[in-house]
This record gives structure tokens, sequence and C-alpha cells, in this order.
């Protein structure tokens, strides 16, 4: 009888000690990262045959989660990434045209215009040919360094995927290795858990950088997707590479960034993270925002030299052909990287004479006026086109309203994951308060079993005396 209640009572001190120690990991582990809460498994010990009961057993060490709060956590990490990457990339790109300021592309075509209306008014004078010769020069240099910022933009957010992709090639490594582990049956009492959250961690982290897909499996292995393509299956990893595309000076819609599998060169459709929101930069933004400063470059060529005296002989922009110069739209190599204003300019109406500079002032208003201007005819003769300031200015524009909504898709995809991470913790999370009530539970536990000891050592103790 005694020893019975010995080995029950000793059943229970063990019970409640794993307890305790569960409780204090919990507490220890309460703000780490990808932790999962653990509970210990009590169950009934009892020997088939014998209705009274043998004592507790502890059947294991659970952790807690519910696969579906955590699949939407997942996403909602990724989302974010996304988000507040691209109102980083966009608040950069809107960096590089330096809008509004008195240095920015807008003031200094302004400048150049009310210079257009200086030699208007004084045809004849060659101060004011050189002063326009200045200021046009001025607009070329703005543009020449917007595309030079909005290059480095570009080249800097390629060179930052390259990086993220051998770090996410690492990560995906881990994750494989920790799924070998877990397939072992050897593993000892509880690493399987510690493994577990290790590969949490992981997992979380590729959701920010990738926005992977996580499907459980057995023994706490996991399988990573991304866009249907498995990057981790069991104890396989697959590495990927990234490719920036084919670069120009400033980023142009015809390059394509890439992330592809480095086996067989399958394209990894990344929508999803700090290296999708990247794709889409590199693939979308950047490179139409790189097409309007060359749209620009090319309109202020074709309509200025279009209406100013022998434009086509004497042209204000141009880009350079052998020994001359070109006032045409498709003049070689025409962008806004070699966009320039013509050197020659001033001097070659300097070998006009009076009378031809005095008949050439209308002409030279009629491009001052393109300063309000909102269209102007296409070259073709038909139709019209947007003037190069309304054209500037609806490319000042669009690029703040895309940055206005980054910033707003930052702000509401926060609120999601903090949603999503909140349900998802409200599982798996640990709770400090619960914790302490459990602490206090198992204590008492304990407490009762050891005085069961106690109290059959005692009655021993007093039998022996009375034999």
């Amino acid at each position: 009888m005694s020893g019975g209640s010995l080995s029950i009572a000793l059943s229970g001190l063990d019970a409640a000690q794993t307890g305790l120690d569960t409780v204090s990991e919990n507490i220890s582990n309460a703000n780490t990262p990808g932790y999962l809460q653990e509970t210990a498994s009590l169950a009934n010990q009892q020997t088939p045959g014998d209705p009274i009961g043998n004592g507790v057993t502890v059947t294991g060490i659970l952790q807690s989660s519910n696969s579906f709060n955590r699949q939407l956590e997942l996403s909602a990490n990724g989302a974010q990434s996304y988000a507040n990457q691209m109102q980083s990339l966009l608040t950069s790109a809107q960096a590089s045209f330096n809008e509004p300021s008195s240095n920015g592309i807008a003031e200094q075509m302004n400048t150049m215009f009310n210079d257009f209306s200086n030699v208007a008014d004084t045809p004849s004078q060659p101060a004011a040919y050189l002063q326009l010769q200045a200021s046009a020069q001025n607009v070329a240099t703005a543009i020449n360094q917007a595309a030079t910022n909005l290059t480095a933009t570009y080249n800097q957010a390629a060179s930052s995927a390259s990086t993220l992709v051998g770090t996410i090639n690492a990560q995906l490594q881990q994750v494989a290795s920790i799924n070998t582990q877990l397939a072992s049956t050897s593993l000892t009492p509880g690493a399987s858990n510690t493994l577990v959250d290790q590969q949490n961690q992981v997992i979380d982290k590729l959701a920010s950088e990738l926005g992977v897909t996580s499907l459980p499996g057995n023994a706490g292995q996991t399988t990573l997707l991304v866009g249907g393509v498995a990057l981790v299956q069991g104890g396989q990893a697959s590495s990927i590479s990234f490719s920036p595309g084919t670069q120009t000076e400033p980023p142009s819609l015809s390059q394509l960034a890439t992330v592809t599998l480095q086996s067989s060169g399958t394209t990894v459709p990344v929508s999803g993270g700090t290296l999708g929101a990247t794709l889409t930069a590199l693939n979308t933004n950047l490179p139409s925002y790189g097409d309007r400063l060359n749209s620009l470059a090319s309109s202020l060529v074709s309509q200025i030299n279009a209406v100013i005296p022998n434009g086509t002989t004497y042209p204000l922009f141009g880009t350079l052909v052998g020994s001359s110069f070109s006032g045409s739209s498709t003049a070689p190599q025409l962008n806004a990287q070699t966009f320039s204003a013509n050197p020659q300019f001033a001097s070659t109406y300097a070998t006009l004479s009076a009378s031809q500079l005095a008949s050439d002032g209308p002409a030279f208003q009629a491009a001052a006026n393109l300063q309000t201007a909102t269209s102007v005819p296409n070259p073709s003769g038909t139709g019209t086109q947007p003037s190069s300031m309304a054209q500037w200015a609806s490319s000042v524009a669009q690029v703040g309203l895309d940055v206005q909504n980054a910033t707003a898709n930052a702000t509401n995809a926060t609120n999601t994951y903090n949603q999503a991470y909140s349900a998802e913790q409200s599982v798996s999370g640990v709770s400090v308060n619960s914790q302490l009530v459990n602490l206090v539970n198992y204590q008492q536990q304990y407490q009762a079993a050891a005085k069961v000891i106690s109290t059959v050592a005692t009655t021993l103790q007093s039998l022996i005396q009375d034999v």
C-alpha cells in the first residue's frame, strides 16, 4: 500500500516538475521570435485491471499553434515588407527628381523660357543669346543629374536584391537542414520543439524577404513555395539567382530583372516580400520614370528646335553627331543622360546680320510661349502632344501620386500584419500572466505530492516504532 502511494506521489512530483520546467521555458522565451508556447501533456497512469490507478505520466510537451492563423501571419508579413520596400524605393526615386526646388528641372525650364522672352525683346543683343544658351544648359544639366540619380537608385536596388538573394539561399538551406533533423528518430525529448522554433524564426525572415508559403508536413517538417515553385522540400533546398537585366542610363522599360532557379533557370514568380517589391520597382516604376526623363529630353529637342529660327541648322538642343549638332528627336543616343545644349548656339547667331536677328523676334517669342502652353502640334502634322512643361508637370505629379499610394499601402499593410500577428500570438504566443497562474498551480501540485510522501513516511515511521 505504502509502496503504491509513494509511487503515485513520486509520479506527481515528476509531473509537477515537468510543468514547472515548461513554465520556465515559456517565460524565458516570451519575446523570442518564432517561439511556440509549450504545454506539458499529462495523462492518468493506470495498470490494466487496476481500478485505482498508479499516478500521472507526462505524455509529451506540446506546442500551441494554429496553421490557418500562421499562414495569415506569414502572408501579412510578406505584404508588409513589400509595401515598406516599395515606399522606400519610390521615395528615393522621387528624391532623384529634386522637385520642387530652385535647382529642379521645372525651375530651370521656367528660367529658360523667360530668357526666350528676353531674346524676343532684344534679338540683336548677343548677351541675350549667351544667357539663353546658359539657361538651356542648366536645363540639360538638371535632366542629366536626375537621370544619374535615378540610375543610382536603380543600381543600388539591384545590388541590394543580389545581396538579399545570397542571404535567402543560406536560409533555404537552413530550413532544409532542420527538416532533415526533424525527420530523425534519434532526437532527445523536447529537441524537436527547439528545432521547430528555430525553423519558425527562419521562415518568418523568408516571408518578409521573399513572401514564401509554408506547407506543414510530418514531424514538424515544412515545404516552402513561392508562386507555386518549391524552394524547400524535405531535406532538399533549391538555390535562386538574381539578374538585374540589361542596364541603361537612365533605366528603361526595355530592362527586365528576374529571379530564377540556379539548377534549371526556371523563373521564380516572386511577388511578395522585400525582393518582390524590388523586382516591381526595377521592372516597372524606375524604368517608367527613366522613360519619362528620356521623353522630356526628346520633347525639348523637337518642340523648341521646331519653333526657333533655323532650329534644324542652329539648334538650341541636340546631341553631338560627328562635328555638328542634330536637332532631330531621333538623333543617335539621345536620352536624358546624353542630353545637352548646343555650345555653339550663341556664337552661331552672332554671325547673323542685325536685320536677320530683328526678324527672328516673333519666333523666339513663340518658343517663350511654350512655357504656358499645355499642348503643341505633333511633328507629323496631325494631332497634338503635351508641351514639355505640361509633360514634366505630369511626370512629377505621377511620381508624387505613386509615393502617396505607396505610403498609404504601407500603413494599411502594417495594420493588417499587426492584426494577423495578434491573432496568431493569441494561440501560439506566451502570456506571462497565464504562465504565472500555471506556475502557482504546478507549485501547489508539487507541494501536495511532497506532502503525500511526507505523510506516508511519517506513518511508516510510526508503524515501525509500534512494532
